[in-house]
């Protein structure tokens, strides 16, 4: 199997439960990062699929990496290349496929209930989703549902939270958390962080059952990589 490229953009280690999966399969990844490494030489015929993580930037901002990572993004889409947006990633993705990339009015942090919608799917392999259940969020963007795309995932903060364009998965909340990452992101961002609301939990609402979540959240997160590398052309 072809190895799976990781683009980060907030520091490439760790990348959490991706790679603790990616291990547990045995599926070669490698990680690069957009801010620093030639993204737009890689040789796309010896990628088995690329994706795109999260980080503290948004598809506006005004940084000469962005125009290499887009460049990349648009030739993956090209060559049918197997792709996964994540939060940032996703955001840039959606953008990549004409959608609308937008500031919101309040963001989106700590762990919220989706609604997963697998009835346009049965043309697929099987993806076996509990009806609703709880992921994690931290983000300031959304984007709308391009055209063609088939959504999956909705929220109650902001309605569209993924979707499949192909084989093209996006999603804006993060499954590769870890009990560190959510420790270490409070720690980093406790001064950006808003006062606490329906979107936005406190450090003490975060991190209440942490562990719980924690295994919940990758008990789905299996089973929608498993899902994602199915699609696969």
């Amino acid at each position: 199997m072809l190895p799976i490229y990781i683009v980060c953009h907030a520091g490439c280690d760790p990348q959490g439960y991706l790679c603790t999966y990616f291990d547990k399969k045995n599926i070669p990844f490698k990680k690069i990062n957009a801010l620093k490494d030639d993204i737009t030489s890689l040789d796309l015929t010896a990628i088995g699929g690329l994706i795109f993580m999260g980080g503290p930037y948004s598809v506006y901002d005004d940084h000469p990496w962005l125009k290499g990572e887009f460049q990349l993004i648009q030739k993956a889409i090209d060559r049918d290349i197997l792709i996964m947006g994540v939060c940032f990633g996703a955001q840039l993705v959606s953008k990549a496929l004409g959608a609308n990339v937008r500031h919101t009015d309040h963001v989106e942090i700590g762990w919220h209930m989706i609604e997963a919608d697998t009835s346009k799917l049965a043309h697929l392999h099987p993806l076996n989703l509990e009806k609703n259940f709880e992921v994690f969020e931290w983000h300031e963007d959304v984007f709308s549902t391009p055209e063609g795309a088939i959504p999956i995932f909705s929220g109650s903060n902001h309605e569209n939270q993924g979707y499949l364009l192909g084989n093209i998965l996006v999603m804006q909340f993060h499954l590769e958390m870890t009990e560190h990452m959510v420790n270490e992101w409070i720690s980093r961002y406790q001064n950006c962080l808003p006062e606490p609301s329906q979107s936005a939990q406190s450090p003490e609402q975060i991190t209440e059952r942490l562990s719980a979540r924690l295994d919940k959240l990758h008990e789905h997160a299996d089973k929608i990589y498993d899902w994602w590398l199915n699609l696969k052309p």
